[in-house]
């Protein structure tokens, strides 16, 4: 069900709590790897349509994804989503070598005793680890994956019903790992990195050192948390808080009025993502370092967000871009949108770029 690396013909389609993406892509015949942007699209839900993950009206979301693949012409219907959130557990833990069959014994055991829901009610995966270069480890680091089957069931549903074929069901997280690997390669092989996905309620942290994943982390903060901050502190409308947020004047209210509203969520979202960095670079009693910081998602695209990031840290700080080592035909698509647009479709290129089952 879960799963790290690539994929051939298929559509990522990133349903988020905001909006739905999706990225059709295909491998360039002569360079193994590579791919090319056939379909790349973007629609709004409606609000509360889907509420900190929970898929509140079916309807609007299937009509939706109906609505992006009718209007762009997507005529591939084998589709990869993604889940995260509360619902979504990811731990690393480490196990002796074993057999096959006794490694998926322990995995069970294991799952029963790091999941803090009935294991019958949940799905459950692994992905083995490949040692850290040079390491001398005889222990297996492995990934331990679970969701709530009805989180599952919950999504897999509207899929089903905008008559798409759901190919495979990711985690964001693994999806956001896929896309910085084909991006961002020598970043990927050589550093220690945090990819840093800010959505609408959820904010997914992945940290990587050199080509092996160390940490993954969701946190329940994100563009929502922006926009209802302001709405009441400011007593203005969903929608003002909103424009506030993109930087569109509301009102007579002065901009060093509203931005010290701004300055003060973000200050929050920073000590939030702080206790991650802490978290990592304590653990294992060695120092470790961040090296490099990549921004991604709707709310990345927040005015001075990846200054006030490299100020926090001290810590190189870009905007993820999913479409850096992918190319796309400027007389074809719009490559004014794709720069602009770009943060956003991180998840959505990740699960184009899946692995299928081996």
């Amino acid at each position: 069900m879960f799963g790290l690396g690539k994929s051939k013909g298929v559509v990522g389609l990133d349903i988020g709590s905001y909006s739905i993406k999706a990225i059709e892509l295909k491998p360039k015949a002569k360079d193994e790897g590579s791919f090319e942007v056939e379909n790349v699209a973007l629609e709004f839900l409606p609000h509360d349509a889907i509420v900190e993950g929970t898929i509140m009206d079916s309807e609007a979301v299937v009509e939706t994804i109906k609505m992006i693949f009718d209007e762009n012409k997507i005529s591939n219907k084998k589709v990869n989503i993604a889940v995260s959130g509360s619902s979504v557990i990811i731990k690393k833990i480490s196990l002796p070598s074993m057999e096959t069959e006794e490694l998926a014994e322990s995995i069970i055991w294991e799952a029963r005793h790091n999941i803090p829901y009935p294991y019958e009610e949940t799905s459950v995966d692994y992905a083995i680890l490949k040692p850290s270069s040079g390491s001398e480890q005889k222990a297996l680091d492995i990934l331990l994956v679970a969701a709530k089957k009805e989180k599952i069931t919950n999504y897999s549903n509207v899929v089903n019903q905008a008559r798409k074929n759901l190919e495979a069901i990711e985690v964001d997280a693994f999806a956001l790992q896929n896309a910085m690997e084909i991006n961002y390669p020598e970043i990927f092989r050589e550093k220690t990195t945090a990819l840093i996905n800010l959505g609408a309620h959820t904010t997914n942290i992945i940290i990587t050192d050199r080509e092996t994943p160390q940490l993954f982390r969701d946190l329940s903060i994100g563009g929502y948390f922006f926009t209802e901050n302001i709405r009441k502190d400011l007593g203005v409308s969903s929608d003002e808080a909103e424009k506030v947020l993109k930087g569109i004047p509301v009102k007579d209210m002065p901009p060093e009025q509203t931005q010290a509203v701004i300055d003060t969520n973000t200050a929050n979202l920073l000590e939030e993502v702080e206790k991650t960095f802490s978290f990592y670079e304590s653990g294992e009693g060695s120092e470790k370092k961040i090296d490099k910081i990549l921004l991604s998602g709707g709310l990345s695209k927040l005015k001075d967000l990846p200054k006030s990031f490299e100020q926090k840290f001290n810590t190189d700080t870009e905007l993820f871009n999913p479409f850096r080592n992918i190319f796309y035909n400027e007389k074809k698509l719009d490559s004014v949108y794709l720069r602009d647009m770009a943060p956003l479709f991180g998840v959505a290129t990740g699960l184009a770029t899946r692995r299928g089952e081996e």
